[in-house]
């Protein structure tokens, strides 16, 4: 065996070997997150399928490669189920999915099949048996079918966001903690993900214009990309579990339906009592020392629903339920630096005494409240 012929057998080798471990990762953690135990079984699944896509598309081309390219329509045709699942995923943590209005991902999907089957006949027609595959011949269609999947990616992406916003938005009403939320770890999905998408176009356009020096090459940096995401994501579960199993946030339209019935004079004292008494709680009862406190844990300690306490914050407070008891948590923070008997604790444990889970949200709702860091408020108090 020569030299080069060697380096082409390291080389094929290396890229099978880091497809399957990627690829066993990928689908290991699908299947725990899958029967992971949670109420809601929709985000699951859609997440188990996002997750288990990866894996997919880490052994989908070197599948194609040993078939000679003759099923790329079949092998590809899931490999935007992914993209569409994530997109539910992060719509299911704070709303039920009508699946109803949801059947034009079928369309999508078959349409980008329909896609990649004429462009894989076009290169299987105008290609010899042994000529390099992933080539552009510059045909029309092939000039469309870049747009098309281009155009694709940026709608989903662009939903993706969205959803993460209303997410983020609805979770600010009803929660207290991100970090308990895990709503970075959402963030961190969506554009990890989209990151991989720029990768492939990146080498996609460097295999175009370098075919000859970039082909001995082909798929071993998108196979190293997808493989270290696929650790990534296994490796932050192992770490933090409950990443898998956000709190999905409780659809309050029922309650205000009812709500909406009773007289508008009525509706607003008793917003206003609800926020007196939410108010006292914090004051008096320090709830906000709680760690990951939530709208529905204030509630049962109120004595009122879910949905009336977060409107009462949201109306007579005009500030989200994160927001106020952030608020307080820096001015139990600041009480307690300005107290000689708490000089034993450090400022990451005065955060934590006050309520915070970590020393990144402690500092950044204490500079948000008072424009300066704990360790400034200090020195300056002093």
């Amino acid at each position: 065996m020569s030299l080069t012929e060697s380096s082409d057998w390291i080389l094929q080798n290396f890229k099978v070997l880091f497809s399957f471990l990627g690829a066993i990762q990928a689908f290991i953690l699908a299947a725990v997150i899958l029967f992971y135990p949670r109420e809601n079984r929709v985000s699951n699944i859609l997440l188990s399928l996002f997750v288990f896509s990866i894996g997919h598309l880490l052994i989908i081309n070197r599948v194609a490669e040993w078939l000679n390219h003759h099923y790329d329509w079949l092998l590809f045709s899931f490999q935007l189920l992914g993209l569409i699942s994530l997109y539910l995923y992060i719509k299911s943590l704070y709303k039920e999915i009508n699946w109803r209005k949801h059947w034009w991902h079928i369309l999508v999907m078959v349409f980008d099949s329909f896609r990649i089957y004429i462009g894989s006949q076009i290169r299987l027609s105008n290609l010899e048996e042994d000529e390099y595959y992933y080539q552009f011949l510059g045909t029309n269609f092939e000039y469309f079918s870049l747009i098309a999947i281009v155009v694709i990616y940026i709608i989903y992406f662009s939903l993706s966001i969205k959803e993460y916003q209303n997410y983020l938005k609805i979770a600010r009403k009803n929660f207290s903690d991100e970090l308990r939320l895990g709503t970075s770890w959402v963030k961190q999905m969506i554009y990890g993900r989209y990151f991989l998408i720029v990768i492939d176009f990146i080498l996609l356009f460097i295999n175009y214009t370098f075919k000859e020096s970039y082909s001995p090459y082909h798929g071993i940096a998108n196979t190293i990309a997808y493989t270290v995401f696929a650790y990534y994501i296994t490796i932050k579960g192992k770490l933090n579990p409950a990443v898998y199993q956000l709190r999905q946030i409780e659809n309050p339209q029922l309650g205000e339906k009812s709500f909406e019935k009773i007289d508008q004079k009525e509706s607003n004292e008793l917003l206003e009592v609800i926020a007196k008494l939410f108010r006292k709680s914090m004051d008096q009862d320090k709830l906000y020392i709680q760690e990951g406190l939530s709208v529905k844990e204030v509630a049962e300690h109120l004595g009122y629903p879910p949905y009336l306490v977060s409107q009462a914050i949201n109306t007579c407070l005009e500030k989200s339920f994160f927001e106020l008891v952030n608020g307080y948590r820096v001015e139990e923070a600041k009480n307690m630096i300005m107290d000689e008997k708490y000089n034993h604790l450090s400022m990451v444990g005065i955060g934590f005494e006050a309520g915070f889970s970590s020393k990144t949200a402690f500092n950044t709702a204490f500079k948000k409240h008072t424009g300066m860091t704990p360790s400034e408020f200090k020195r300056l108090d002093h």
